[in-house]
């Protein structure tokens, strides 16, 4: 066999390593060591569908003959559950070569957009040892969301909230007409909306958003000039709920948005929740 000569830091890392962990293979620099060429990546999976990436596997010397590197899940270090990934555990290295890879599935059993972690471990290879070192897994659900997707009028309606200091009057109206539009980002969402429009105040209409993730809003608040405009000596502040609203991935024609309103008891107090709902026109 000829050797391939691998980084120094990486030796001293696995030597050090291997005294610490007493089960681990001590590699010495005279086997065959097999190692994940890498440390951590991220799986992106589309919502109720799957994905995939490729985890690179290299050894450190040459074989005229192919060899059979052996990986598995360190349970130990793992959130994900068996239904969110699928891979093969035995990963051939051909003859004449150093690298190879496997391919990993993430599946959408329960994802969220937090993610899960997968911790992967190299148990062995033919005529050598694994490296101690894990390669983390970062198994997230993602929904792309198309431009065209939630955008252009749509009536605004208010189901509940409502403060006490406002009578319990709905904070963006009652069927009022909004149009939205892409905000910065794919997902974001913009519409132009006047507070508390049923005492005909002077205060303007402003801007206020919301995300739409993965069959979820989530209400961003006041863009832009960052006020409501209204308010007991300082304007009423508005902010994300606990609780998040919903849409449906196939259908933009209608969803809910949560909201805090006067978070906080900043202005006139106490707090309330308030849920709207879209309906396009």
């Amino acid at each position: 066999m000829k050797k391939i000569i691998i980084p120094f830091i990486l030796v001293v890392a696995l030597v050090f390593q291997s005294c610490e962990e007493t089960q681990s293979p001590i590699y010495d620099g005279s086997q065959t060591l097999a190692y994940f060429d890498g440390t951590s990546a991220t799986l992106e999976v589309l919502i109720n569908e799957t994905g995939e990436i490729e985890i690179p596997v290299n050894v450190s010397t040459l074989a005229s003959f192919d060899r059979t590197v052996t990986v598995s899940v360190n349970d130990a270090t793992t959130t994900a559950t068996a239904g969110q990934y699928s891979f093969n555990g035995s990963v051939t290295i051909p003859a004449n070569t150093y690298f190879s890879s496997f391919t990993l599935t993430g599946l959408d059993d329960n994802l969220d957009t937090t993610g899960v972690t997968l911790s992967l471990q190299i148990d062995g290879v033919d005529g050598g040892v694994g490296s101690p070192r894990n390669y983390s897994v970062t198994i997230v659900e993602i929904c792309p969301v198309a431009a065209t997707f939630a955008v252009g009028d749509y009536t605004l309606n208010t189901l509940s909230g409502g403060i006490a200091a406002a009578g319990f009057a709905p904070a963006m109206g009652n069927g009022v007409t909004v149009t939205l539009a892409v905000g910065g980002s794919s997902t974001e969402r913009i519409f132009n909306v006047k507070f508390y429009p049923a005492f005909s105040f002077s205060n303007p209409p402003v801007d206020v958003s919301f995300a739409l993730s993965c069959e979820e809003t989530v209400f961003g608040g006041i863009v832009s000039p960052g006020v409501s405009g209204v308010g007991c000596g300082s304007s009423i502040p508005f902010g994300a709920s606990s609780n998040n609203g919903a849409y449906s991935a196939a259908d933009d024609s209608t969803m809910t948005i949560y909201y805090m309103e006067d978070i906080g008891d900043a202005s006139c107090g106490p707090q309330a929740e308030g849920l709207i709902q879209l309906v396009k026109q």
